[in-house]
């Protein structure tokens, strides 16, 4: 529990208080002062890689038994790169590592796209590896392209309860075919995208409706550029997002950091304008000298080197043998 401090009767009429009182006052009373949580990392375990990362840059996993975490160990960079080699094989081994199925019906050949698909739509949420029908990479021509025209019972339940209810066949297998193509242009990583894409393809259904009836729909436009703006999916916004993968300069940067920190550089490049050397040998060499710390200077000896160049000493020269 959080304490109440009497300030009265530590002020001592004094109106306020320096932040040195109150350090020393809250370390008195017991009292905790905030600090962020660290952010959990886990490590890729792909040799070529190992970072640390965020949780979040790793596929979710139903199979538990033997991903306790609930996640895979290889990072979704690794998995892309293991995509682009080995094609629909490496495709098969990642999804019966995340325990999803291969499903013919909405497999379009995007192997990237299929994953995110799988992973949101909630009728799929019970299903996994072995429910698969698709076993082999198709031809062309074997990828389904038409819309679906059907709901199954099973698949009519989970969209109801996805999108609510009150809705009837053709009106989920609208708002399932919009859901789905929105998943598939763009990176739908989080609960909030996820359910502003959801709002989005609603709001698209009832604007479809009031037009088919002859009413206005300026209130649901209103709604549509609203939810729209909240996901930066306006076009407006598109031009210089998606250059950037949907994010800003400094969320890259903040993301690098983060995720991607610069190696050490080759020694070659490591001070290529001799500024590094400048200061370890002027400034920090000079102040280490001055105040009598030359024993805690790492840089000690290149210090004294580099001094050694520009010192000044009379000669030795032997008087009699002058003369």
């Amino acid at each position: 529990m959080s304490t109440l401090i009497n300030w009265s009767k530590y002020s001592s009429g004094k109106a306020n208080l320096n932040w040195l009182v109150f350090f020393v006052l809250t370390k008195k009373e017991g009292i905790k002062l905030a600090t962020k949580k660290k952010t959990e990392k886990k490590t890729c375990s792909n040799p070529e890689c190992q970072r640390e990362l965020a949780p979040v840059n790793f596929y979710n996993t139903s199979d538990i038994h033997f991903f306790p975490d609930g996640k895979i160990p290889i990072c979704k960079d690794c998995c892309y790169a293991i995509l682009d080699k080995d094609g629909f094989e490496g495709f098969q081994s990642l999804m019966r590592l995340i325990n999803k199925p291969i499903l013919i019906d909405i497999f379009k050949g995007d192997y990237k796209a299929y994953i995110r698909i799988i992973n949101s739509m909630p009728q799929y949420k019970d299903k996994v590896f072995t429910d698969s029908t698709l076993f082999k990479e198709p031809e062309n021509n074997d990828v389904p392209t038409q819309m679906l025209t059907e709901l199954s019972e099973e698949d009519f339940i989970e969209l109801a309860r996805f999108f609510g209810e009150g809705y009837n066949e053709k009106d989920y297998i609208y708002l399932s075919y919009e859901y789905d193509d929105y998943c598939n242009r763009y990176e739908v990583d989080s609960k909030a995208l996820e359910n502003l894409i959801k709002e989005i393809v609603i709001t698209q259904l009832e604007i479809r409706k009031k037009r088919a009836i002859g009413e206005k729909v300026d209130a649901q436009q209103k709604t549509l550029q609203d939810l729209l703006g909240s996901s930066n999916l306006k076009p407006v916004q598109e031009t210089g997002a998606n250059a950037v993968d949907q994010e800003s300069f400094g969320t890259l940067i903040k993301k690098w950091e983060n995720e991607r920190p610069i190696p050490e550089p080759d020694e070659a490049w490591k001070d290529v304008d001799g500024i590094g050397k400048y200061v370890r040998t002027f400034f920090l060499g000079h102040l280490a000298r001055l105040f009598g710390r030359e024993g805690d200077n790492p840089y000690n000896d290149e210090y004294q080197t580099e001094i050694e160049k520009h010192t000044v000493r009379p000669p030795n020269r032997n008087i009699e043998e002058d003369e």
